[in-house]
Parts: C-alpha cells; sequence; structure tokens
C-alpha cells in the first residue's frame, strides 16, 4: 500500500477473505479495507494525530467507546477491527442512526447502498458524516474503507477522521487527518453519506470534538 504525498511504502497486513467466504458466513456481514501497519515498522506518519485506542482518549479527542463494542456486530458489519463496524457503531450508538432498510455491503458499497435507501450522499464533510473512500483509492484495497467525519478544517482544507482498521497500533484504531490537497498519505474521500441524525452542518461538536467554533464549516460552504 503507496501513502500518496508522502513517499515511501506504509506496510499493512491485510486479512483478505473471499467474497465466496463472505456468503456463507454471516448474511450482511462485511469487511472494508482491513489493513493494519506493524506498529513496530511503520514509518512516521504525520498526518496521524492518534494510534490507539489509549492515546485516542486523551483531550480533544475520542474512541466512543467502541474499545468497549467492537466485539458485537452493528448493522451486520463483522465484529473487531473493521472500518465499517465501527462507522455502523458510531451512527448507530453515537447519533442514534436507525439500522438502514437495506445491506450496506462493503466499505466501497457503502455510498451507492446508501443512496438506493434515500440517504443523502454528496461530496460535502459535515461532521458526523461517513466518508468513504472506493475500491480504486491509493491504499485502500479492494474493499475500500470508510471513517467518521470528526472535524473540518478552515475552508474545507482538511477533515479529522476517526477509524478502524487503518491504524498503526495493534488494535488498529486512529484519527487522521486528511488533507484536500493530498498531502497525507489517505486520499480524499470520493464521497460522504449523511445518515439521518449525523452528517448535518448545523451540527454542535460532540464532547471532546477537536473542532473549534471557527472550524464548524463544510467544504464549500
Amino acid at each position: 500500500m503507496t501513502p500518496e504525498g508522502e513517499g515511501g511504502l506504509r506496510p499493512f497486513a491485510a486479512a483478505t477473505v473471499s467474497r465466496a467466504l463472505l456468503r456463507l458466513a454471516v448474511v450482511g456481514a462485511t469487511l472494508c479495507a482491513f489493513a493494519l501497519a506493524f506498529s513496530g515498522a511503520a514509518r512516521a506518519d504525520n498526518s496521524q494525530l492518534c494510534a490507539g485506542y489509549t492515546p485516542c482518549s486523551g483531550p480533544g479527542l475520542t474512541t466512543h467507546g467502541y474499545q468497549s463494542a467492537a466485539n458485537q456486530s452493528w448493522w451486520s458489519m463483522y465484529a473487531g477491527i473493521n472500518c465499517t463496524n465501527y462507522a455502523a457503531f458510531v451512527e448507530s450508538q453515537i447519533y442514534g442512526v436507525p439500522t438502514p432498510s437495506l445491506l450496506l455491503g462493503d466499505a466501497y458499497q457503502w455510498a451507492d447502498q446508501a443512496s438506493k435507501a434515500g440517504i443523502p450522499v454528496d461530496q460535502t464533510p459535515t461532521v458526523g458524516s461517513v466518508a468513504v473512500w472506493g475500491s480504486d483509492a491509493p491504499g485502500m484495497g479492494g474493499y475500500g474503507h470508510v471513517g467518521v467525519v470528526e472535524a473540518i478544517g478552515p475552508n474545507g482544507g482538511y477533515i479529522d477522521v476517526s477509524q478502524s482498521g487503518m491504524g498503526t497500533a495493534n488494535d488498529g484504531y486512529n484519527w487522521e487527518r486528511v488533507y484536500r490537497s493530498g498531502s497525507s498519505w489517505e486520499s480524499w474521500p470520493s464521497s460522504f453519506i449523511h445518515f439521518a441524525g449525523s452528517g448535518s452542518s448545523t451540527a454542535l461538536p460532540r464532547a471532546g470534538s477537536r473542532m473549534s467554533g471557527a472550524e464548524l464549516v463544510a467544504a464549500g460552504s
């Protein structure tokens, strides 16, 4: 997996499961870009704000308590270190979003499936929305990736994303600052899903949010 804009390789241990096995396992269970970096061998990542449940529980940060809920499946996703299960957990338990009327599938399918269910999907990040990376996004693997938008920089120049399955810590959790300019290893998301109850441009920051009042702006607004 090759980070964009920083040079060098970002080592990941990819846990890949065939689609045939997925169908035989749990109905509706899905995989995202299940890619964990080896913490001892990972290169420096200047855009990583924190890595691991404990560091990401510090001032101005939050894990939303996922470490105590990761062993449970949310919205029929695979439990554990999994980006889709984490996003489903945050949307349902933090924002009170009801279970979607259809299975969202793998991470790269979330935007299309959400649109089919009548859930707004666009190119504008808002606090609480789900950022989606397609299957062709650099470094994401064939399943794509999803994360939760926690903060938005001035003029929409960057977003802070919390995510599972991408961090350099053994538990796979981190916060990453993703720049629209492409200067971070993680590319700009292809779309943003605005589930009911979250992702509103008028949403106030939660306790532990990194956003200041001046940063509560949506890209392009």
